[in-house]
């Protein structure tokens, strides 16, 4: 009896050991909960890369390390610079239509990208003692952030294997729990490997065809924004059915409306734009690309709508940790929830 009782307290003292290190992990990872989502984007957007370069390697270190900078790298460079132009591009759209109360939530952000490209950024370090603090402790936050990102990313790469072998041996057992992270990945993989490339390739696509027809545009025409109406195609690709068509039927009435109502802009114009638009931006990435869309199983509108009521609740890195908790809330309906509800209904 005592030895049972003692066995007992032993356990009980164990478990609460487990839950006070659960919480700090838990704490630390909530942290950088931005950085650690960037990292699983970097992993699931380059680990087809990775598995081709290391075929020919058969060297996982070097193969993570180049997949990451070659690959990673200018992926996050070209977000974060199409991010900030485009919401700045933003900002001037809610100031055409006189909406200050939407201009005051962004304001903040504006304001970094405005001043460092007017200032330049060593006019904004000479300033004075708290910009430089202030400057060099966000600059030391992100460089921290990436850090963290890529590490993640690097060793994910390297041992998903080893990982994946790990976890079916310890809950081989459990088929149900094994199912589930395997749909999970299944999933994310579709998300980031698929919809996130399809959404840059298909924006970053139009933003250059955007540019160049500004380039042959008469004067005083032209696309206005073009970072932001290309982002807003790229994003417009989720949509079902209608895709990116939602974006730029309107703007090509909008420039018709532009030339027949000024009258000095020929209507030559906006016929090219809806044309090279349907063909190079439309049509040519959609042979290519799409396939990826019709992976998996979940709803597209719905993961569209996580995206942004991702950003809206969490941030910044809303966008990417959003579908992370659709895809686990989504398969655990499907997949953990009827096991627990058989096993009540056994046990009753």
């Amino acid at each position: 009896m005592v030895s049972s009782l003692g066995s007992r307290y032993k356990s009980v003292a164990w478990v609460l050991v487990g839950i006070l290190i659960t919480a700090v992990i838990a704490f630390v990872l909530y942290s950088f909960i931005g950085a650690i989502v960037i990292g699983l984007f970097l992993y699931y957007a380059t680990r087809p890369i990775y598995h081709w370069v290391n075929q020919w390697t058969d060297h996982p270190d070097l193969s993570a390390t180049a997949t990451l900078l070659t690959i990673g790298l200018p992926i996050l460079v070209v977000l974060a610079y199409a991010a900030l132009v485009g919401l700045r591009e933003v900002d001037q759209v809610f100031a055409i239509a006189d909406l200050e109360q939407l201009r005051t939530a962004i304001a903040p952000y504006v304001n970094i990208v405005s001043e460092t490209d007017s200032q330049g950024i060593l006019a904004v370090l000479r300033d004075n003692l708290s910009r430089v603090r202030g400057v060099s402790a966000a600059a030391l936050t992100w460089l921290l952030r990436l850090f963290v990102a890529f590490t993640l990313a690097f060793y994910l790469l390297r041992d998903d294997q080893k990982l994946a072998r790990w976890f079916r041996e310890s809950f081989e057992n459990q088929p149900s729990a094994v199912a589930f992270m395997e749909r999970v990945d299944d999933d994310l993989t579709t998300i980031y490997t698929g919809n996130l490339i399809t959404i840059g390739v298909s924006g970053l696509l139009a933003i250059v065809v955007y540019y160049g027809l500004n380039m042959i545009a008469p004067v005083g025409t032209g696309v206005r924004f073009p970072i932001l109406l290309g982002l807003l195609t790229g994003v417009a690709t989720l949509i079902p059915s209608v895709g990116m068509k939602i974006v730029y039927f309107p703007y090509t009435g909008y420039l018709v409306w532009q030339s027949v109502s000024g009258g000095e802009a020929p209507l030559w114009f906006p016929v090219v734009f809806f044309l090279v638009t349907v063909v190079v931006v439309d049509t040519v990435p959609d042979i290519f690309i799409r396939s990826y869309l019709s992976k998996g199983e979940l709803n597209m509108g719905l993961i569209l709508l996580m995206y942004v009521l991702g950003a809206v609740a969490f941030g910044w890195y809303g966008v990417f940790l959003a579908p992370i908790l659709l895809v686990v809330f989504v398969h655990f309906l499907r997949d953990i929830l009827p096991v627990l509800l058989g096993s009540e209904a056994m046990n009753t």
